[in-house]
């Protein structure tokens, strides 16, 4: 139940982490993320959100490269396995720290990946675990897809509320954006990666909506749309990150920059400053869930203002699994 619904203390303190990620390098990254999280709970905060794949980092050569064995299988070996020493770490300084998660990595499932993210609650447990459904344009050549558990992506967190995730161009899918608000959604983490101004490519290169200005009108629509606060987390690259992935010929992802983190109100406000495009911090507001009634009031396209006699959402929520047996069990020999 949430804090609303219980009609207790309504308000959550959270963090949208802008930092750049350790490429390459699974313990580096592990030891960061928990540095992060340590910093988000001194400061008060009940939940701290990262980027899409933060673990090891974007794969940002992908969009020049689709082939390039030798970086794909040093990323692989790098990214992170949901059931390891590396997550167990993350979890246990979660736990120790008494805040809650939203992560963001490529997720190593004997040796496939997936864009996933997992949200381990105050006490160290892992709530909920999506992979992103359909991987975008160039990400489909190293990431797998997301099946029908990764469409339960709301989780009911007590002393924080209903907490909801996707990644990056998910928020450009209607059906999938509308089935997370059905979920009664109250925070809402949107998981971005570097995103540089529109401004920073040439002429015709790059589209407006795969830009930083692309991600924060997706993220403010799903926050009015869904009458959530939306927590926007970011990472961005430097030279050194542009240099290490060999990125500098490309059209994409090939310049420094791309930090876009922000925290938006169910009306659409930003409640933050921006930082600097490669300015590493967390951005925290106390979000007062009260404002979700306010909202709620005048739009709730999955309540008053819908009309499911006329249009309704189908799901599917089976999880499909390689191996499916069918028939009558064999019997023991």
């Amino acid at each position: 139940m949430s804090l609303v619904e219980q009609g207790s203390k309504s308000t959550v303190r959270v963090a949208a982490v802008q930092a750049e990620g350790v490429y390459f390098d699974l313990q580096g990254a592990v030891d960061k993320t928990c540095k992060l999280i340590e910093e988000a709970a001194s400061k008060g905060c009940d939940l701290v959100a990262f980027p899409e794949v933060w673990i090891p980092n974007y794969p940002g050569w992908i969009w020049q490269r689709p082939i390039d064995f030798d970086m794909v299988g040093e990323y692989m070996k790098h990214s992170l396995r949901r059931d390891s020493a590396e997550m167990d770490k993350i979890r246990k300084c979660a736990a120790t720290n008494k805040i809650a998660v939203s992560l963001g990595y490529s997720e190593n499932h004997n040796h496939s990946l997936y864009l996933s993210q997992s949200f381990i609650g105050k006490d160290g447990e892992i709530k909920m675990h999506r992979r992103k459904i359909k991987p975008t344009h160039a990400e489909r050549t190293i990431y797998g897809d997301g099946s029908g558990a990764s469409l339960l992506n709301v989780v009911d967190e007590p002393g924080i509320g209903k907490v909801g995730a996707l990644s990056c161009w998910e928020h450009s899918q209607p059906l999938l954006r509308y089935h997370t608000y059905s979920q009664g959604e109250e925070i809402h983490v949107a998981a971005w990666p570097p995103m540089n101004y529109y401004n920073s490519f040439p002429e015709g290169t790059a589209l407006w909506s795969q830009c930083r200005e692309g991600a924060h009108n997706l993220s403010t629509t799903h926050a009015i749309k869904g009458n959530c606060f939306v927590i926007l987390s970011s990472s961005f690259f430097s030279q050194e990150g542009i240099e290490r992935m060999k990125l500098g010929d490309g059209k994409l992802y090939h310049i420094p920059g791309g930090g876009c983190a922000a925290i938006i109100a169910p009306d659409g406000r930003k409640l933050t400053q921006d930082l600097g495009e490669e300015e590493e911090g967390l951005l925290i507001a106390d979000l007062d869930l009260d404002e979700i009634l306010k909202v709620k009031t005048m739009l709730d396209v999955h309540g008053h203002y819908s009309r499911p006699d006329l249009l309704w959402l189908g799901v599917d929520y089976r999880e499909k699994k390689q191996v499916r047996p069918h028939g009558p069990e064999l019997s023991e020999a």
